[in-house]
């Protein structure tokens, strides 16, 4: 019985994949690379929209930016057969190395990007509750959505790997040289990175990877099943309860050690509902993904609306659509 855990199956791995022609992948790979960027710095607000469709600063996010890593987490994921489990945990490595590395936001005292976190629980150079809940916010909306995403419009690819050993590399390389020359490099509103902190990041990244190759592949992200309409709900709560009660969290000042211990039981509760699949449908946590996303995009609508911001309205009004029309398409799919 061929095994797929949200990667290559038993079957499959009798391809070399060392030589795996990339070529064959170019389609979810370009998509990848391009719906990353738009599900994250656009669709959170962090840029706008004459920002963000900047030549220059969006080849860098499709590419050193979002797009390279996030590939290289994928084709780990695909290589060692991961869970959604171990997803995730990757997910938590590219939220360092976007928020630790890039653009070093774990260490900001003040002007944190959620102002809520400007100064709470700042312990040893970061600012801990904020590099805990952006790194969450990272590995769902940078790395796992975007992946079941792409394995939903392209599903012939899911289990296989789309880069041989040289284009990892070719991939590799700039990702890890231009993301520690950013991080020790003095920018605008930045100061430069401390070895000890880049030692950190790289530390907890190391024990990350380790970490998702022992989680269960169980559950494994398996091909479409059964739409099941729930999962939009749970989505959505899932936005609250990770983002949303953090955000309020922070913002009351509550003691720090509460606010950890909240993140353990609703993130380890959530973890273990998860683990008692043996499998999720590709279907069902793109699902999933639409109501996190679509209550996101509804927030920013809202604050659209009161900031009298026309173009921030016209920016989330154009995602909720975008998520509506999927959502019927899922759903006449299953008809």
């Amino acid at each position: 019985m061929p095994r797929s855990a949200g990667g290559i199956s038993v079957e499959a791995e009798r391809v070399e994949t060392d030589t795996a022609p990339v070529r064959s992948h170019w389609k979810p790979i370009v998509a990848l690379l391009l719906v990353t960027p738009f599900l994250t710095e656009l669709l959170s607000g962090s840029l706008p929209a004459p920002k963000f469709f900047q030549p220059q600063l969006f080849l860098f996010l499709a590419t050193v930016g979002y797009g390279f890593p996030i590939l290289l987490l994928r084709e780990f994921a695909v290589r060692h057969r991961l869970g959604i489990l171990g997803l995730l945990a990757l997910g938590l490595v590219y939220g360092i190395f976007n928020e630790g590395v890039i653009a070093k936001t774990f260490y900001l005292v003040a002007n944190v990007p959620v102002r809520n976190f400007d100064g709470y629980g700042y312990a040893g150079g970061i600012a801990i509750p904020w590099a805990v809940t952006i790194s969450i916010w990272h590995a769902l909306h940078s790395f796992l959505y975007p992946v079941v995403a792409v394995y939903y419009f392209f599903p012939g690819h899911r289990e296989s790997p789309w880069l041989n050993w040289k284009g990892i590399i070719l991939l590799a390389i700039p990702t890890v040289v231009l993301g520690t020359l950013i991080f020790f490099s003095h920018g605008n509103d930045r100061a430069a990175g401390l070895p000890a902190h880049f030692i950190l990041m790289a530390g907890l990244s190391g024990l990350l990877i380790w970490l998702a190759t022992k989680l269960p592949a169980a559950p494994a992200l398996d091909g479409d099943g059964a739409l099941k309409l729930s999962a939009v709900f749970w989505g959505g709560l899932a936005f609250l309860l990770l983002i949303f009660v953090p955000v309020l969290l922070a913002g009351v000042k509550f003691p720090a050690m509460i606010f950890y211990g909240y993140y353990v039981l609703t993130f380890g509760w959530m973890s273990w509902m998860t683990g008692r699949q043996a499998s999720q449908p590709t279907t069902t946590v793109l699902l999933f993904a639409l109501g996190d996303d679509s209550v996101l995009a509804l927030f920013g609508l809202a604050g659209g609306i009161g900031q009298m911001n026309i173009l921030k309205l016209v920016t989330n009004a154009f995602f909720l659509a975008v998520f509506i029309w999927l959502f019927m398409r899922l759903r006449k799919a299953a008809r």
